[in-house]
């Protein structure tokens, strides 16, 4: 789980692979850096390594290595509204992949739900400001799980895209009606992704304002 600072310098806190990218180096070295006790890092309730900002430019000027300029440079923002996006999908590989993706390229702070159950524990504690939801899942589908959402008070504004491998005018026309705010088909073109949650995110400002 990658956390924004709350004065909107960017994440401060970092996945393996993502502190990998800054300092040059393959992310099993960043792995035996931390198994190792030389850079610090905190696992989230999944088991996922993060390090925090910090504490990886702490051990850059110990070791040597170039201070990272993503540990200090501004992440370009079009809103004041909490960079927080929440992917709701079963697919685990796929989910952590879009959410690597958008902590790395968007500066989103990201939580993965992977189910429609998952998301509802979730959402009033991480208060998400933009979610990506798969449309089939066992448990609850996405279509559920978006009536829950607009059914709270304080979520019911939130934007919504729904994500789906079923290639069908029928379900991309029911997920109109419902109302999400887009409809993207998988396998996703990240940029087009990105675009559209920044898209989202700048609405949900205009609204609320």
């Amino acid at each position: 789980m990658a956390r924004k600072r709350q004065d909107n310098v960017g994440p401060s806190y970092f996945t393996t692979f993502q502190v990998a990218k800054f300092l040059g180096v393959s992310p099993p070295t960043v792995v035996n850096w931390v198994n190792s006790g030389l850079l610090v890092a905190h696992r989230t309730p999944g088991g996922h390594r993060r390090m925090r900002a910090e504490d990886v430019v702490t051990f850059a000027r110990a070791y040597n290595y170039p201070v990272p300029a993503n540990m200090a440079a501004p992440v370009s923002t079009t809103t004041s509204l909490p960079r927080r996006v929440m992917i709701v999908d079963d697919e685990r590989d796929f989910a952590q992949t879009v959410g690597d993706y958008l902590q790395l390229k968007g500066g989103f702070e990201v939580e993965i739900a992977n189910s429609g159950f998952a998301a509802g524990m979730l959402m009033a504690r991480f208060r998400p400001s933009v979610v990506l939801m798969d449309l089939m899942m066992p448990d609850m589908d996405g279509f559920e799980v978006l009536r829950m959402l607009r059914s709270d008070p304080e979520m019911r504004s939130v934007p919504v895209l729904a994500c789906t491998a079923y290639r069908d005018s029928a379900v991309e026309e029911r997920a109109r009606v419902e109302g999400f705010d887009a409809y993207l088909e998988k396998p996703l073109r990240f940029d087009r992704l990105l675009e559209l949650v920044d898209s989202a995110l700048r609405g949900a400002v205009a609204a609320a304002g």
